[in-house]
């Protein structure tokens, strides 16, 4: 079980290799091409930061900061000590942070290539500027977040009897 995780970001890697490649070889920065209207393009821009090219003079060291992450998860899950409701989740974050890692380090920027207009139409009266190109590995760090906060948010709402409570429900069993 602890390997299906691994498995699966060694499968989104690959996928994320094969699809930064085709976007560098065939995208043109500045050219907008419709993937769904209103809500995806296909976009291109090598980003040696991070989103809004923040941090863009620190490309090796997000490079290198990334894959630490990455590779501390892939030992997490490896362990086999993480709870079973998180794995995935810090799968999906680890094949993020190694995507966006080895691009840093290979290219000396990250290549993006996706764009969304519905995004940018609310980040502009928020920020003042459009939503940043982004890529699979930046959807995959921001999905696998999401996952986590909402995992614990419910694990925070289930209701958890006290000991006390425990106890006295135990006592009824033994008396019934």
């Amino acid at each position: 079980m602890r390997w299906r995780p691994v498995f699966l970001i060694a499968a989104l890697l690959v996928i994320e290799g094969l699809l930064k490649a085709w976007a560098a070889a065939n995208l043109t920065p500045g050219v907008d091409r419709v993937l769904l209207p209103g809500l995806l393009h296909l976009g291109f821009t090598l980003n040696p930061g991070m989103a809004w090219g923040l941090l863009g003079g620190l490309t090796a060291p997000l490079a290198i900061l990334r894959l630490i992450v990455g590779l501390v998860i892939v030992a997490a899950l490896m362990s086999g000590r993480l709870p079973r409701t998180r794995r995935w989740a810090l799968a999906l974050i680890a094949a993020g942070a190694l995507g966006n890692a080895v691009d840093g380090l290979a290219r000396g920027a990250v290549v993006d290539y996706l764009t969304s207009p519905l995004l940018s139409a609310a980040a502009v009266p928020l920020s003042g500027r459009p939503f940043p190109i982004f890529n699979l590995s930046d959807v995959l760090v921001c999905t696998g977040t999401f996952w986590l906060l909402l995992h614990t948010w419910q694990a925070e709402r289930r209701p958890r009897a006290s000991s006390a409570d425990q106890r006295a429900s135990a006592q009824t069993k033994e008396n019934a």
